[in-house]
């Protein structure tokens, strides 16, 4: 009877640790979740904050499409953005990005996927933040810079690359 009495207090410990070992591991799981979201949210707050002074024009919405060049700075926040040109500086903040068309100044991306068509051709430098995928067919004549996970770059000219 002793033995049995003691099988009990065994496995009851056991399942206890058991517990306590999964409550530890989701814990764990749940405080490196909430740091990613946290880490995020400040580099979006911070590439976000560089375009707000007055000067910058800004644009949201879920689709931004522009037939025509941008003529004054401007940060456009859309989940899918598909531009023709632009006269000045500009900053794109979302999840898709394709550029046809000349940008005379710099363009700042923070996304998803970046597509510089084949018929773009950025004069100033282009700076990736963040993105998953790189797609370079058009020309970058200033540097390129930044962070991504692939980079596909189709007889690109480009003067610098991470």
């Amino acid at each position: 009877m002793r033995k049995l009495n003691t099988d009990k207090q065994d496995s009851t410990k056991r399942q206890r640790l058991g517990c306590i070992a999964l409550v530890i591991v989701l814990a764990g799981g749940l405080s490196l979740v909430a740091i990613g979201t946290f880490r995020l949210n400040a580099i979006v707050q911070e590439f976000e904050s560089r375009f707000e002074p007055s000067e910058w024009q800004r644009i949201d919405g879920k689709a931004v499409e522009r037939t025509t060049p941008i003529d004054t700075p401007t940060l456009i926040f859309s989940k899918e953005t598909n531009l023709a040109g632009a006269n000045a500086d500009i900053a794109i903040l979302g999840g898709d990005a394709v550029l046809h068309g000349e940008y005379s100044g710099n363009v700042f991306f923070l996304g998803r996927n970046f597509d510089l068509a084949e018929d773009g051709l950025i004069k100033g430098n282009l700076e990736i933040t963040g993105a998953r995928h790189v797609t370079l067919r058009g020309v970058v004549e200033g540097s390129l810079s930044g962070a991504w996970d692939r980079l596909f770059s189709k007889g690109t000219r480009t003067d610098s690359s991470p």
